[in-house]
């Protein structure tokens, strides 16, 4: 039987400023159950709360810009079709304003990967980097 093999992302995406509480649970859980639903796993996800962006960032909605927002970030595994599904459901929230996925690993045994602790996931980025 062959083993379903999932690639690791990192997703973050910045929401308004002031945004209600309401909505980023809302959008939370929208990310959360997409990667849910398509057989991904969590691996990390952290609250950066509100933050100045680097440079003014345009509102689709009403053109205003905004120079902060609230940022999010999630590292996950999952199939490859599960990040254009996450993107689309991003596109289409009202408070988000920018978002970014990059892939990290592929061709990763979920088992194996979500047996790994954080001190090997720090190693593997700061190892990365020195390549």
């Amino acid at each position: 039987m062959a083993v379903e093999r999932q690639r690791e992302y990192e997703t973050v995406y910045i929401l308004r400023p002031g945004v209600s509480p309401e909505d980023v649970t809302k959008t939370r859980e929208r990310v959360e159950g997409v990667i849910e639903n398509t057989g991904g796993h969590m691996l990390r996800f952290d609250d950066w709360g509100l933050r100045r962006l680097a440079y003014e960032v345009r509102d689709r909605t009403d053109a205003s810009y905004h120079e902060r927002g609230h940022y999010q970030y999630y590292r996950f595994l999952a199939p490859a079709t599960t990040v254009a599904e996450i993107e689309r459901n991003l596109r289409i929230l009202d408070p988000v304003l920018k978002f970014l996925t990059v892939k990290l690993q592929e061709d990763l045994i979920p088992e194996e990967r979500l047996a790994r602790g954080v001190e090997e996931e720090v190693h593997d980025v700061l190892m990365g980097e020195e390549e």
